[in-house]
């Protein structure tokens, strides 16, 4: 009997836990906020300074899965992240100063892990984010000596709060970094980087399949 009853539990608690899980694909816009302290570079016996002109939107997609649980949810997402950041640089000489526009972009496959609590259709919810990375493309590669050494993954945190509408998923986070901005930049086998750690808003759009 005793054997009986516990299968009945494990049984209606396995119902309950898998009628909570869902998968549905996501989308969305993030921007960057990016300090716009430079970097000082004494490069060939002439000296350069790179700032950040702008930085653009950036873009993802991806799937989620999210599991809940007395109003409590896991939500794992793997996304294909796109950033560009536009830089001036400028070169100090005894005949002046000349500037160009330099853009770099990043792609990197991002994988948040939120937990939070659902109040009705309002989601509160807050995690963490590894952004491993995949390849870049720039135009500072046309500066002496550069190159780009970029880290295998880095890692942040994210919070913020959602909608869920019918099957749409509204979300918006803010994001911080735990590594400083620009690190994988290399002039002549000096490391550099700007000071800050750059956060930036996350929007994000899903729909449940």
């Amino acid at each position: 009997m005793r054997k009986l009853l516990l299968f009945l539990m494990v049984f209606l608690i396995s119902k309950h836990i898998s009628a909570q899980v869902e998968i549905g694909v996501k989308a969305g816009l993030s921007s960057y906020d990016i300090a716009r302290d430079g970097i000082i570079i004494p490069n060939d016996g002439r000296l350069f300074s790179l700032n950040v002109e702008n930085a653009g939107f950036g873009h993802h997609f991806g799937l989620y899965t999210r599991l809940t649980v007395l109003g409590v949810f896991l939500e794992p997402s793997l996304l294909f992240n796109s950033n560009t950041v536009n830089y001036r640089l400028k070169e100090y000489g005894e005949s002046g100063v000349f500037e160009k526009l330099k853009s770099e972009n990043y792609n990197y496959l991002d994988i948040p892990v939120m937990a939070g609590i659902k109040l009705g259709a309002l989601r509160l919810q807050g995690g963490v984010v590894s952004h491993v990375f995949l390849y870049s493309a720039s135009d500072l590669t046309d500066f002496k000596g550069y190159s780009q050494k970029f880290r295998d993954a880095t890692y942040g945190w994210q919070a913020g709060a959602g909608l869920d509408v019918w099957r749409l998923r509204l979300d918006l986070n803010y994001e911080g970094n735990l590594t400083a901005f620009g690190d994988h930049i290399t002039v002549n086998g000096v490391p550099y980087n700007f000071e800050n750690r750059p956060g930036r808003i996350v929007m994000s759009l899903g729909y449940r399949f």
